[in-house]
């Protein structure tokens, strides 16, 4: 009988602690992204939970204004606020930057008001629940409870304001699906970080358990290659603070080798370089094959909005926005936006002459790109790309690399080659033969291709002058000549 009373309780429990999660505003094992209508996307991670009478959760902060002469602060609120305090009964009080509370009833059912925020003898703001019903969003389903807001005076009479157009809206499992900046309810328009507009709605546009929607961009997804990627890159540099150059580079990818702790690439790379000054003007052309290793960056990773300190700037500190309208990207804001520490509490912003523009990293296409025309120009762009059966924008012609386009859809590369060749073709061609000759016209090697890209192991070769015949089942196809070094 006793063990039986044991497995009530311990069942009692567990049902308590699961119905107390319901509808509860965040989690502290979950991070979710949000979106306002202007396209700002931030990011929530709660950093510590309290446990004491009721549950404290601390979100992660960033910059805060903590006077009109500009300063601030880089370990401030976030833009949810101080803190979010969960009751077991079901209030979230969430507590401004200015040490007010908002109270958010997560128990609360159909029609029933309460007062979510009261500023003795000025402002009270009532809350209530308009609608209850089954949403989908970001691929799931779940119960949702919209909340909406009503602005009285200290008289309670209603009054014109901002709150009374928004809503918040909270799922049963999942938490907000719609939030408000907390840290600057209900008319708090000092900015923190890049809060200039004050009090505004956020959509839910990502979690990561589960993990849908809009996720943090890290390194290794900015760097994710795969065989037959390719990318044209246009680089101009014609400021007065450095050697006039453009630079025109194609990089077509090999080969990819995983390890546990990073990423290799072998790369053909294809690159103009023009150097022109008033003395002269140097061309460059390079065709070759290199390597790129890629690990993880603990600064990159880190979420949109967390404070990062940059080694290049001495006590200097930026943080990463994230950007999803034409393809999703990281950006690290120009240095005009970063701070500095110019006292013991006061960081102010750094304030640059010159051509220094923000630098943005896009999700499987690399980086970084910029552009900016102040006291000169510089720009480095991505101006074409092929992933896979995708692609975008116009492919650059360089001066010099006539010579090594393919022949009839086949190309053959790098050229001179030393344990390597790659064979580049369409689908179309395949299955293909590829004999390779030496200068007696002796048959070196000979190779089947079944795949579009395929490496060819040269060790059976010594250095020398080989030529090469491509036969499909029509007959010969193109054919040319290789050096093997």
């Amino acid at each position: 009988m006793k063990k039986l009373l044991q497995s009530i309780v311990i069942l009692l429990s567990v049902i308590f602690q699961i119905q107390a999660q319901n509808y509860q505003t965040f989690n502290s094992g979950r991070i979710a992204s949000y979106e306002d209508q202007w396209n700002v996307i931030k990011f929530v991670r709660i950093d510590s939970v309290n446990f004491q009478t009721d549950s404290v959760l601390m979100p992660f902060g960033g910059f805060q204004e903590i006077s009109y002469q500009e300063c601030y602060i880089i370990d401030g609120v976030s833009w949810l606020g101080k803190e979010i305090i969960v009751h077991d009964n079901g209030w979230n009080l969430f507590v401004t930057s200015e040490e007010d509370t908002v109270h958010i009833n997560t128990a609360v059912t159909q029609g029933e008001t309460w007062t979510a925020f009261h500023r003795p003898g000025q402002l009270i703001i009532t809350a209530t629940l308009i609608s209850h019903d089954v949403q989908n969003f970001l691929g799931l389903q779940d119960s949702v409870k919209t909340i909406g807001f009503q602005a009285y005076n200290h008289l309670m009479e209603p009054i014109n304001h901002a709150i009374n157009s928004m809503t918040v809206a909270l799922s049963k499992n999942f938490g907000f699906v719609r939030t408000l900046n907390f840290a600057l309810f209900p008319d708090i328009y000092p900015y923190i970080g890049n809060d200039w507009d004050g009090l505004r709605e956020f959509e839910l546009i990502g979690l990561s358990d589960p993990q849908v929607g809009v996720q943090n961009l890290t390194w290794m997804e900015v760097h994710d290659f795969q065989p037959g990627d390719e990318f044209h890159v246009y680089y101009f540099n014609a400021t007065f603070f450095a050697p006039n150059e453009l630079q025109q580079t194609i990089q077509r990818y090999l080969d990819r080798e995983d390890f546990a702790d990073s990423v290799r690439y072998s790369v053909e790379r294809i690159q103009s370089t023009l150097h022109y000054s008033y003395q002269g003007n140097t061309f460059e052309f390079i065709h070759d094959t290199i390597i790129e290793t890629y690990r993880p960056n603990e600064d990159f990773d880190k979420l949109p909005g967390e404070i990062v300190f940059d080694e290049d700037w001495a006590d200097g500190a930026f943080y990463y926005k994230l950007n999803t309208q034409w393809h999703q990207a990281k950006i690290k804001p120009s240095p005009d936006f970063w701070l500095f520490n110019s006292g013991e509490y006061c960081w102010n912003y750094l304030i640059i002459d010159g051509c220094i523009s923000d630098y943005t990293w896009y999700k499987g296409l690399g980086g970084p790109y910029h552009n900016c025309d102040f006291w000169g120009e510089i720009e480095r762009s991505l101006v074409y790309y092929k992933k896979g059966s995708e692609t975008w924008g116009t492919p650059l012609v360089i001066v010099g690399m006539e010579e090594n386009q393919p022949k009839n859809g086949i190309n053959i590369y790098p050229n001179p080659a030393t344990d390597k060749l790659w064979i580049m073709c369409e689908d179309t061609d395949l299955p293909l033969t590829v004999e390779f000759y030496d200068l007696h016209g002796r048959l070196a090697k000979e190779v089947v291709l079944s795949e579009t890209v395929q490496q060819i192991g040269l060790q059976e070769f010594t250095r020398g002058f080989y030529s090469y015949r491509i036969y499909n089942d029509a007959g010969l196809t193109g054919f040319g000549k290789v050096v093997i070094e």
